[in-house]
């Protein structure tokens, strides 16, 4: 758990710098306590956390905290407690002379873009977050940043892969990319296989959405370059959520992938 905490608390971490360092006022003193000293979590409860207010870093959890993928904004939503319980049973984050609490606030997505981009304007606007932190879904990482764009406030991306989000066409100033990368994971998947020399057919199933495609695009040209000798002898995207996948297992089966 030591080593979690560590984790999750330098992700934060990353949060609150990306922050302060764009505020002239505020980037004149940052003073963090020793990361390495661990504080006493033996009173975090995630279904009763402690959260400060009042003139704290606002930071809004975007998530899809209820629909198909609650199951992540829980995850999201409670590793981000985790973090800023540590942060706040230290004293907070010191900026220029003044101890701040690290304050987090749910944003639910529901997985739609349409919410997402309602939900973070009213975090800007009306909850005046000074981050947007993300989330489950490149579709709607591309919305929060265009969000944080025109508004000029942070946005973090610690969950969307897709590596469009920071291509020419997509790229903000505002927004921060400190995950691994769709090109990152297709690439890999495709050296383990050049290096098994067993299979050679191969039939690409991925969501149909901005990951999905990325996804695939990285192990495609992954093989391009570490297997050329495979063959991709199939390729289909399938909706968002599916639970029926059987007659995407019989194309499949016949395909001799």
């Amino acid at each position: 758990m030591n080593r979690m905490n560590k984790l999750l608390w330098s992700g934060l971490m990353i949060i609150c710098l990306c922050f302060l360092g764009l505020g002239q006022a505020l980037a004149a003193g940052v003073t963090f306590n020793d990361p390495a000293k661990i504080s006493d979590m033996s009173d975090f409860d995630p279904n009763n956390p402690i959260i400060p207010t009042g003139d704290t870093i606002k930071i809004a959890i975007v998530a899809s905290h209820s629909g198909p993928a609650a199951v992540v904004g829980q995850i999201y939503w409670i590793s981000a407690l985790w973090a800023a319980h540590d942060i706040n049973k230290r004293g907070g984050i010191l900026v220029d002379g003044k101890r701040k609490m690290v304050e987090m606030i749910k944003a639910n997505t529901e997985s739609k873009p349409a919410i997402a981009k309602k939900v973070c304007e009213r975090m800007v606007l009306q909850e005046k977050v000074h981050v947007l932190w993300g989330t489950n879904g490149s579709h709607i990482m591309k919305v929060i940043n265009q969000v944080a764009e025109k508004y000029k406030v942070i946005a973090q991306c610690t969950a969307a892969l897709s590596e469009e989000l920071y291509d020419a066409k997509n790229f903000t100033r505002y927004s921060f990319m400190t995950s691994f990368q769709t090109s990152q994971i297709g690439r890999a998947a495709a050296y383990y296989y050049s290096q098994r020399k067993k299979e050679k057919k191969f039939y690409i199933l991925c969501q149909d959405y901005l990951f999905g495609h990325s996804m695939a695009k990285g192990f495609k040209e992954g093989l391009k370059k570490y297997y050329p000798e495979a063959e991709i002898v199939g390729e289909d995207y399938h909706k968002l959520f599916l639970t029926d996948f059987a007659p995407y297992l019989t194309k499949i089966k016949a395909s001799g992938a």
